[in-house]
Order: structure tokens, then sequence, then C-alpha cells
């Protein structure tokens, strides 16, 4: 059996909500799951970089969320950052996964005031790099699914094998099963029904491992 690494944000995230990688698991496959909730693409990568240096596996899937996302590792000076935070009000691993809405006054003066987003990019494509590099020394097939819609303005992007034009929420918002969402807290993660609808796709187009096992789940 495969042995899969998966990391995203929670559009994956198999702790509490029914999502496609927690029904890959039902089924039974060999997945380690390093995603979490709201987490940006620093935690996402540095996980997937840091587990391969270590660790042996066959596949790994990188599920790249939004731009503009911030993890703040928490300490007993900042805890009152996250714990009046009407949305984010939550650790993840030691660290706040703040996002990047505007509801928080301190979110919004970093993106307002230090928020540098070519800099982001670079440093995301930069380890995507690394990682393409470390998975191919390696013999790991990765797959890069971009989450979002995401905007590259940085021309070596081009270098990382991925198809940039696809992304799980236009996918997502295409379909029938958009009209299911829902937006409780601003919400963003797909539901049930498209989870297994995805589930189905992801395997099929990229693990490229039986299906069968999945057919006891119907969409």
């Amino acid at each position: 059996m495969s042995k899969i690494l998966i990391s995203g944000c929670g559009i994956s995230f198999s702790g509490i909500k029914p999502t496609w990688v927690k029904i890959l698991k039902i089924c039974g496959y060999d997945i380690t799951d390093v995603s979490g909730p709201a987490i940006s693409n620093q935690l996402i990568t540095n996980q997937i970089i840091e587990k391969i240096l270590v660790n042996k596996y066959d596949q790994i899937v990188c599920q790249l969320t939004s731009f503009g996302k911030l993890d703040v590792q928490c300490n007993l000076k900042n805890k009152w950052l996250y714990k009046n935070d009407s949305l984010r009000n939550f650790t993840h691993n030691g660290y706040w996964p703040s996002s990047h809405s505007q509801d928080h006054f301190i979110k919004k003066n970093y993106h307002d005031y230090l928020y540098s987003p070519l800099l982001e990019q670079q440093d995301l494509i930069f380890k995507l790099m690394l990682m393409q590099n470390l998975c191919k020394e390696k013999n790991i097939k990765l797959h890069i699914i971009q989450g979002y819609n995401l905007e590259w303005k940085y021309h070596y992007i081009d270098m990382i094998n991925f198809d940039k034009n696809f992304n799980i929420y236009s996918m997502y918002k295409e379909s029938a099963y958009w009209s299911n969402h829902d937006f409780t807290n601003q919400n963003s993660v797909p539901c049930r029904s498209f989870q297994i609808h995805l589930a189905k796709f992801i395997a099929k187009n990229y693990l490229k491992i039986v299906k069968n096992k999945l057919e006891k789940f119907h969409e």
C-alpha cells in the first residue's frame, strides 16, 4: 500500500470535519495527515519538509492555501490575541492560525502596514523548489494542489511542476454541491458531499490508488 503524506489547510484537515483526507483514512489508506485548520502555506510546507527529511513516503499531497495567512507561535504574552479573536479563537500545535480576516485589529494592522506579498510568494516558491528536489532525490511522487485561486506574480513559479489553473475551491463553487455549503461563522470548508466527491477525484487523478474502497461513500 502506498504510504502518503498530506499537508493542507482546513479543506484537508482530518481532525474535526469530514474532509477528503478523513474519508481516505476511513477507507484504510496509509495516510499521515499534518494539515491544520486555517494554517498558512508556511506551516503547510514546513511540515512536509520536516517529515520527508526523516521519514519515507511514496506520495505527498501539498494542498496550498490562500496567500496572506499568518501563523503565530503562541506564548504567555500573546495568548490574549487568539482568545479575543471572534473567528480564530483557538490554537493548533502551539500556533494561532490567525488567517487573514479583518476581524482582529492586530491582523488588520499587520496587513495594512507589515505584510509583504512578494516576499511571501518568494518564500513559498523557494520552499516548493526544495520540496520538489527532495522528492526527486527520494523517489517520492509529489502532488501540489491549490486549495484556492492563487495569483502568482513571481516568475520562478514556472519551475514548480503543478497545475496553476486548477484549484479546489473553484471546482467546489462551480459544482452542484455549493448549494449545500454551510456559511456559519464565515466557514470555508467544503460540505461533506463535495468532500466525498473530492476524495474520489484526488484518488483517481492524483494518487492513482484503488477506488473501490470509496464506493461505499455516496455523494
